[in-house]
């Protein structure tokens, strides 16, 4: 487990590449965007067929994405206790997900967290700093 409580500055510590994958992403994201515009500046042109409909979509997913990774997501690697809200873990599609919940609304995705013996040592370790789950 990549994930340490720094006394000294009564922060946790996280130590993992979440910050270079949602760079990535962002950029990503932002390239469909700009191509869904470009392929859709001539559609008084050419008119609406499936390609414009096609790329209107890629637009629309894509806008989606980058807000939640921009307003509703965290890459800090270092956060505040006092800042922290709770652990949460989701099941989607029988994977389990570990994310902690900050008081700001945002969410830092734990992609370091693999199984569930690493979320109860979490667990335990944060109901000793007195994060309430």
């Amino acid at each position: 487990m990549k994930i340490k409580y720094n006394e000294l500055d009564k922060s946790i510590e996280i130590k993992d590449e979440l910050k270079s994958h949602y760079t990535l992403m962002k950029i990503v994201m932002i390239l469909n965007l700009i191509s869904a515009v470009l392929q859709l500046l001539d559609i008084n042109e050419t008119g609406i067929g499936f390609v414009e409909i096609t790329f209107f979509i890629i637009g629309i997913i894509s806008l989606i994405i980058l807000y939640i990774f921009i307003f509703k997501k965290t890459t800090s690697d270092k956060i505040p206790i006092e800042k922290i809200e709770r652990l949460t873990k989701i099941s989607i599609f029988g994977k389990k997900q570990f994310s902690l919940k900050l008081k700001n609304g945002k969410k830092r995705d734990l992609t370091e967290l693999k199984s569930e013996t690493e979320y109860n040592e979490l667990k335990k370790m944060f109901s000793e700093i007195g994060i309430i789950n």
